[in-house]
Protein backbone atom coordinates (compact mmCIF):
# COMPACT_ATOMS: atom_id res chain seq x y z
CA UNK A 1 0.00 0.00 0.00
CA UNK A 2 3.00 2.41 0.69
CA UNK A 3 4.36 1.62 -2.73
CA UNK A 4 0.85 2.86 -4.15
CA UNK A 5 0.64 5.72 -2.72
CA UNK A 6 4.02 6.99 -3.23
CA UNK A 7 3.85 6.23 -6.94
CA UNK A 8 1.13 8.09 -6.78
CA UNK A 9 2.42 10.96 -5.43
CA UNK A 10 5.54 11.02 -8.01
CA UNK A 11 3.17 10.73 -10.91
CA UNK A 12 0.92 13.80 -9.66
CA UNK A 13 4.31 15.84 -9.39
CA UNK A 14 5.35 15.01 -12.57
CA UNK A 15 1.37 15.66 -13.85
CA UNK A 16 2.10 19.15 -11.71
CA UNK A 17 5.93 20.01 -13.48
CA UNK A 18 4.38 19.54 -17.10
CA UNK A 19 1.96 21.84 -16.53
CA UNK A 20 3.50 24.44 -15.02
CA UNK A 21 5.90 23.75 -18.04
CA UNK A 22 3.15 24.22 -20.68
CA UNK A 23 2.13 27.32 -19.27
CA UNK A 24 5.39 28.81 -19.32
CA UNK A 25 5.79 27.85 -22.57
CA UNK A 26 2.42 29.30 -23.38
CA UNK A 27 3.27 33.04 -22.20
CA UNK A 28 6.51 32.95 -24.03
CA UNK A 29 4.98 32.67 -26.99
CA UNK A 30 2.26 35.30 -26.24
CA UNK A 31 4.98 37.43 -25.22
CA UNK A 32 7.21 36.37 -28.64
CA UNK A 33 3.39 37.17 -30.63
CA UNK A 34 3.25 40.48 -28.66
CA UNK A 35 6.74 41.96 -29.37
CA UNK A 36 6.11 40.83 -32.88
CA UNK A 37 3.79 43.10 -33.03
CA UNK A 38 5.49 45.48 -31.31
CA UNK A 39 8.57 45.15 -33.82
CA UNK A 40 6.65 45.07 -37.03
CA UNK A 41 4.27 48.37 -36.11
CA UNK A 42 8.16 50.22 -35.47
CA UNK A 43 9.98 48.68 -37.82
CA UNK A 44 6.95 49.00 -40.28
CA UNK A 45 7.54 45.37 -41.38
CA UNK A 46 6.40 42.19 -40.72
CA UNK A 47 8.23 40.24 -38.13
CA UNK A 48 8.07 37.07 -36.91
CA UNK A 49 7.91 35.94 -33.44
CA UNK A 50 11.44 34.15 -33.43
CA UNK A 51 12.54 37.14 -35.05
CA UNK A 52 11.34 39.43 -32.28
CA UNK A 53 13.03 37.48 -29.41
CA UNK A 54 16.29 37.31 -31.58
CA UNK A 55 16.21 41.39 -31.84
CA UNK A 56 15.55 40.99 -27.68
CA UNK A 57 18.41 38.86 -27.19
CA UNK A 58 20.81 41.34 -29.55
CA UNK A 59 19.22 44.11 -27.80
CA UNK A 60 20.49 42.75 -24.29
CA UNK A 61 23.29 41.52 -25.72
CA UNK A 62 24.08 45.16 -26.86
CA UNK A 63 23.36 46.28 -23.29
CA UNK A 64 25.82 43.82 -21.56
CA UNK A 65 28.66 45.17 -24.30
CA UNK A 66 27.99 48.50 -24.21
CA UNK A 67 27.06 49.38 -21.03
CA UNK A 68 29.31 47.69 -17.94
CA UNK A 69 32.46 50.29 -17.57
CA UNK A 70 35.00 49.04 -15.52
CA UNK A 71 35.37 45.43 -16.47
CA UNK A 72 37.88 43.14 -17.12
CA UNK A 73 39.19 42.81 -20.05
CA UNK A 74 38.16 39.08 -21.35
CA UNK A 75 34.66 39.63 -19.98
CA UNK A 76 34.39 42.50 -22.27
CA UNK A 77 35.59 40.45 -25.04
CA UNK A 78 33.23 37.71 -24.05
CA UNK A 79 30.39 40.04 -24.39
CA UNK A 80 31.34 41.22 -27.61
CA UNK A 81 31.47 37.52 -28.83
CA UNK A 82 28.08 37.31 -27.83
CA UNK A 83 26.93 39.89 -29.50
CA UNK A 84 28.76 39.42 -32.86
CA UNK A 85 26.44 35.99 -32.09
CA UNK A 86 23.72 37.21 -32.19
CA UNK A 87 23.92 39.68 -34.87
CA UNK A 88 25.15 36.29 -37.19
CA UNK A 89 22.24 34.67 -35.48
CA UNK A 90 19.47 37.47 -36.32
CA UNK A 91 21.03 37.68 -39.96
CA UNK A 92 20.72 34.08 -40.94
CA UNK A 93 17.47 33.97 -39.41
CA UNK A 94 16.70 37.03 -41.40
CA UNK A 95 17.72 34.83 -45.07
CA UNK A 96 15.41 31.80 -43.72
CA UNK A 97 12.82 33.19 -42.87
Amino acid sequence: MKKSITYQSRFSIVEHVVSVRKNVSMSVMRMGVTLSKLFSCVLEDHISPMQSLRLVHLIVACLFTVMPASMPLLLRLLFVAWFAITVVQLRQGEEND
